[in-house]
């Protein structure tokens, strides 16, 4: 049975009617839709009962007041059409940003930046020495016209005369075994058309055992890096005893980093050349003078396996000096290089390791150095030698000669005992023990896994096993980073940052017996090198 109170909700529901009071509102909406029209002759003149449905609110709630406009439909003028970005545009945008044009005098280009105007005469000497004093391959070795005879002798005869064989180059860093290589092979081209050079760096290899698939690779044998050592080795072989083939020429630079034990590796690459119908001549490049006589004995044992030698002495002081002078006979003008300097530096880089390297790269530094001097003295203060726009010059200004100073301060900055020097104040340990201690690590890691560059989470372990032996507290891997970029800023690693810090590349950016010597002076860091990992 229903309530009552439900029978009587149920009779408002069904009786109920909201009164309309928009009537009353309705004629002034029809005047300003009729003002509306009249000013827009486009818009339709709106009906009442058209109107009237607009106006009508959907809820008794939002029926007062003629602000709140939530529900009613707005006459709203028309909104510009949208044009592309082509037609939006006015300008075009230069790829360094708008440029505002008031005429067509702006348009043209200032005469600052303009590339038709001569430059200076002292930045092109400067940028022109530079360039001179590049390390890469020249046109012509100087000082190595012996080693070059020798080269081009042994290619016309081994590989021109397809006479099987093999050479060991040794030598420094910096004693142009590499570049004299390369000139030769690029003198014989002609000659060597008919046969397969190839080149590798064994030092980009992840191990002595990928020496194989590489070789493969460049031979034209597909898939032999999924196959096992003995099928490559053998395809090899086959390969290379083939009569109807041609000569192979293999080149494998940085050959010591195929070092591995009972050095395997060695003794079946030079064994490839006394093979039965072998067409292979193979020439291998590395510092170590005695690799062939202390590392692999068993080639002694064997005349046809034992290889030809050459040997590449450091360069002398008046060697040196030569290369410098004949590098910058091109530099137009005065000397850019004192001759007093040039004898210095060849003094100094001879003394040291007598590596052509180091001494291009000193003079240039020390050119670069001067040329910084020289455009802070131009923005400050004018040269001597420039007069008026209206008045041209009539003599050019001297340019600023790179002297003594420059190159000892480079010298030392650069090349000196950079582990121990002070900075100013003329302390003696001013390199932290935990400096040292993480170059040691960087030094004794990089020789058990014969690579230059190893991960920084692999340096802090080899860090903090040589803090626990030492009994000195080792840094988290983040204090490791810092150490790292510190040593960086001095010059002495190399940092390649990646994603992870773990996987962070660290490197030395000097030689290793030099970084030996400078750290050998104290007796925990002697300790350290001796003991090893």
């Amino acid at each position: 049975m229903r309530t009552t109170r439900s029978q009587s909700g149920c009779q408002s529901q069904n009786t109920i009617n909201f009164p309309k009071r928009k009537s009353a509102r309705t004629p002034h909406k029809l005047q300003e839709n009729e003002r509306m029209s009249k000013l827009d002759p486009t818009t339709p003149a709106a009906s009442p009962r058209s109107s009237q449905k607009q106006v009508l609110p959907l809820s008794p709630r939002k029926r007062l007041g003629d602000d709140n406009l939530c529900n009613v439909t707005q006459v709203l003028s028309c909104s510009p059409t949208k044009q592309s970005k082509k037609e939006n545009s006015l300008l075009p945008a230069s790829p360094k940003g708008r440029r505002l044009l008031f005429s067509e005098q702006s348009a043209a280009k200032s005469p600052a930046k303009s590339g038709d105007l001569a430059p200076s005469p002292l930045r092109t000497c400067y940028q022109q020495a530079k360039s001179l004093l590049h390390t890469a391959v020249p046109d012509q070795l100087h000082a190595r016209e012996k080693e070059t005879r020798f080269l081009h002798q042994f290619l016309k005869e081994h590989v021109c005369g397809e006479k099987p064989g093999s050479l060991y180059i040794s030598g420094a860093p910096g004693t142009g075994k590499t570049a004299c290589l390369g000139r030769a092979l690029q003198d014989l081209k002609t000659e060597l058309a008919g046969s397969k050079v190839v080149v590798l760096n064994c030092m980009a290899l992840q191990s002595s055992q990928a020496v194989f698939p590489a070789i493969a690779e460049h031979l034209g044998q597909a898939g032999a890096d999924k196959a096992a050592r003995s099928d490559i080795i053998r395809k090899l072989e086959k390969r290379l005893m083939a009569k109807s083939g041609p000569m192979v020429l293999m080149v494998l630079d940085e050959m010591d980093q195929l070092d591995s034990r009972g050095q395997d590796v060695l003794y079946t690459v030079f064994e490839w050349p006394s093979l039965p119908s072998s067409r292979l001549v193979l020439i291998g490049i590395a510092n170590a003078l005695d690799l062939t006589d202390r590392i692999l004995p068993r080639l002694q044992a064997r005349p046809k396996c034992r290889p030809q030698l050459l040997n590449f002495a450091p360069y002398s002081k008046d060697q040196l000096a030569s290369i410098l002078e004949e590098r910058l006979k091109p530099v137009s003008g005065e000397q850019v290089l004192d001759r007093a300097a040039i004898q210095f530096c060849a003094r100094k880089v001879s003394a040291i390791s007598g590596d052509a390297r180091k001494a291009l790269d000193i003079c240039r530094r020390a050119v670069e150095i001067v040329e910084s001097d020289v455009k802070s003295q131009t923005v400050l203060k004018p040269l001597s030698g420039c007069t008026s726009p209206s008045k041209p010059a009539t003599d050019s200004p001297m340019p600023k000669r790179v002297g003594l100073l420059h190159i000892s301060k480079v010298i030392a900055d650069v090349y000196g005992d950079r582990m121990t020097s002070g900075r100013g104040c003329g302390d003696t340990d001013s390199f932290p023990l935990q400096q040292k201690i993480l170059v040691c690590s960087l030094l004794l890691l990089a020789k058990r896994q014969k690579a230059k560059e190893v991960t920084l989470g692999k340096l802090h372990e080899a860090y903090s096993k040589v803090c626990r032996k030492q009994q000195v507290g080792a840094l988290d891997q983040s204090e490791c980073l810092s150490l790292s970029s510190l040593l960086e800023s001095r010059g002495i690693v190399g940092l390649k940052k990646a994603k992870d810090v773990r996987l962070t590349k660290v490197f030395l950016k000097i030689e290793e017996k030099d970084v030996e010597h400078a750290l050998k002076d104290g007796v925990l860091v002697g300790s350290i090198l001796a003991g090893g990992l």
